[in-house]
């Protein structure tokens, strides 16, 4: 059997190039690591499926952003990947869960000395009562130390750096890999030991062997991070105990991350509610997590033949299509107008619920003609000039009912529940245009 070191897929012969990952020379053949323990076979016993949740020692953690990730408890036994950009801050919230979990922790380094995690630890006032430190990257030592002193929760920084005597492969490597990884699944589940495992990326910033790694673990965390903002989102991709369209969203602060409960302060510049021209509100979707954003446009007259067209954070198609919707199906004309088009705070939106908020800050700052603070629009804008719906649109509305909006734009669409705010029902952009 052939592996590709670069995604982790498998190939029945030799070939020069990946048929996924498209990469050159990197199909290598896997061979099975030997064991020198002999098989031997063990009686099984077969156990009645009762109320297993009941008997569980959940790891309930003091992070209601943590919590909410991962199902609002750690279960034992479970794999959890931790992967990442570099600089994400892994490491640190891996050593945060000392003081997120009362629960006796051993923290297995083999990229640090203790010297480095002792100085991290004191930086982020970690309790050093229920946390202990091994500094190996020996996947032998390793398990041979923590039988001696079984933790409830074993973290593994990182998978990338340990090796096995039983393979002679380099570290980082397919093999090792997925050799480590089975050891670690089959240890953590038959000693109760819920592991944490950081994983690296790769130079494409996805997650490195995907086919080996996702497979075996319960869980697949992504931390993910702006380099010019102080906020953290932890993505879960795969959760075989929760639902994966979570997020968990973190402040970093000087000493460690910290939760960050009402993102819209953050990102929300203008809490006065004043209006501003070329600025509008709506509510966005992090998966299954409503979150507030503001939409900020400039109309210009073009100073040249051609008119210039600029976003950040959105997909330049996008600013094409809603100009030319705007242009066709309304009296607003932007032909000799340059449009600059950004999402405030770096939030990067694929998402079309936000149509009709991005062409209202258009309209606004062509009409120089503010729009109320107090409004969000929710909307999916069609090539027809007609309005779509849009999916979660009663959790949209609520949270926007919670942070105290009194107006509220959406598409013309039955309601099953009656909301203490203003909801403006709209067919058309037309219709859009003369209302605001």
């Amino acid at each position: 059997m052939y592996i590709c070191n670069n995604c982790g897929n498998e190939f029945i012969k030799r070939q020069w190039q990946c048929n996924f990952c498209k990469e050159w020379n990197t199909v290598v053949e896997f061979k099975e690591a030997k064991t020198k323990w002999k098989n031997k076979a063990e009686k099984m016993k077969l156990d009645k499926i009762g109320n297993l949740k009941d008997n569980e020692k959940r790891i309930i953690t003091k992070s209601e952003e943590l919590n909410n990730v991962l199902g609002w408890w750690i279960v034992p036994w479970s794999l959890i990947l931790l992967s990442g950009e570099p600089w994400v801050w892994k490491s640190t919230l891996s050593l945060q869960l000392a003081s997120f979990v009362d629960k006796q922790i051993i923290y297995v380094s083999g990229e640090e000395t203790i010297w480095q995690l002792t100085s991290r630890a004191n930086r982020l006032g970690i309790k050093w009562e229920n946390l202990s430190i091994l500094c190996e990257n020996n996947l032998e030592n390793i398990l041979e130390t923590i039988k001696w002193n079984l933790p409830e929760l074993l973290i593994i920084d990182s998978i990338s750096v340990l090796n096995s005597d039983e393979v002679t492969w380099s570290s980082g490597s397919i093999n090792q890999v997925k050799y480590i990884s089975e050891k670690l699944q089959s240890f953590a589940k038959k000693n109760n030991i819920a592991t944490v495992i950081i994983g690296h990326v790769t130079k494409d910033w996805n997650l490195a062997w995907p086919k080996i790694l996702e497979h075996l673990v319960d869980t697949v965390l992504f931390f993910e991070w702006e380099r010019f903002e102080d906020i953290r989102i932890l993505r879960c991709i795969k959760n075989r105990f929760w639902s994966s369209s979570e997020i968990a969203i973190f402040k970093m602060w000087e000493e460690w991350l910290k939760d960050l409960k009402n993102p819209w302060l953050e990102l929300i510049d203008n809490k006065e509610k004043t209006p501003i021209i070329g600025s509008s509100l709506s509510i966005t979707m992090e998966w299954s997590r409503p979150i507030l954003i503001e939409c900020e446009a400039l109309t210009n007259f073009t100073k040249f033949g051609y008119p210039k067209r600029s976003v950040r954070w959105l997909n330049n198609s996008k600013l094409d299509m809603l100009i030319a919707i705007i242009s066709k199906y309304t009296k607003v004309k932007l032909d000799s107008s340059d449009v600059y088009l950004n999402i405030a705070r770096w939030l990067k939106i694929e998402e079309p619920s936000i149509d009709l908020s991005l062409a209202g800050a258009i309209i606004s700052s062509k009409q120089n003609k503010a729009i109320p603070r107090d409004s969000i629009f929710i909307w999916e804008i069609s090539l027809t000039w007609s309005i779509k719906n849009v999916l979660h649109l009663e959790k949209r509305i609520k949270e926007a009912e919670k942070l105290g909006f009194k107006k509220i734009y959406i598409p013309d669409s039955e309601l099953k529940w009656i909301f203490n705010i203003e909801i403006v029902k709209v067919k058309n952009i037309s219709e859009f245009v003369e209302k605001i």
